[in-house]
């Protein structure tokens, strides 16, 4: 009798059909609910920071420094006179008024609103008339405003690196000044 409260238990197998049609379900759900993360790199230059290197030998012609301030007015094309103006010299000419000078390419509306108030194809159209001028400068400073779009600089960027509109030797665009180095300090 002592045998009878007790209770053996028997094993039962174990169920794991549900489990597996779960998984077999869940798994291509979770797969395209998951986003992929795409970067983009944009090829930029650092302005150098150290001790000024010695200068080896002075150059024939000196180099333009062509820099692009990007300003809610527009874009003012400086070289190592001044201004550039694109106007009858195809040259730098200093600046003349004192203060913030006129922009060299202004924006359709003023002050630019949106990234599509710039005058992408006036700027790139500047720098193919400078590369024709100095046809071994590759490099251009962009200086934007601390409240510049994102959006601005890229396509800018994107239009001091090369011209579309017209063909180099291989039958691609033409290449006007790859290197890009992005400046801060406009305020």
């Amino acid at each position: 009798m002592a045998g009878k409260g007790r209770r053996t238990a028997e094993e039962a197998p174990l169920d794991l059909v549900p489990i597996m049609n779960l998984v077999t379900i869940l798994i291509p759900f979770l797969l395209m609910s998951a986003q992929f993360v795409t970067l983009a790199v944009i090829d930029s230059t650092l302005p150098a920071i150290g001790p000024p290197q010695e200068v080896q030998e002075e150059p024939d012609e000196p180099p333009l420094m062509l820099s692009i301030a990007v300003t809610d007015q527009g874009f003012t094309v400086l070289g190592d006179n001044g201004v550039v103006t694109g106007e009858a010299e195809e040259g730098a000419e200093g600046e003349e008024a004192e203060g913030d000078p006129e922009p060299t390419i202004p924006c359709a509306e003023r002050p630019c609103t949106s990234a599509e108030s710039y005058d992408y194809e006036e700027l790139t159209r500047m720098l193919s008339l400078i590369k024709d001028e100095y046809p071994d400068d590759q490099n251009v400073i962009l200086v934007p405003e601390g409240r510049i779009q994102y959006e601005v600089i890229v396509r800018t960027m994107d239009s001091t690196r090369e011209d579309k509109t017209q063909k180099g030797e291989d039958d691609s665009s033409r290449e006007l000044f790859p290197f890009v180095v992005i400046a801060g300090g406009a305020q």
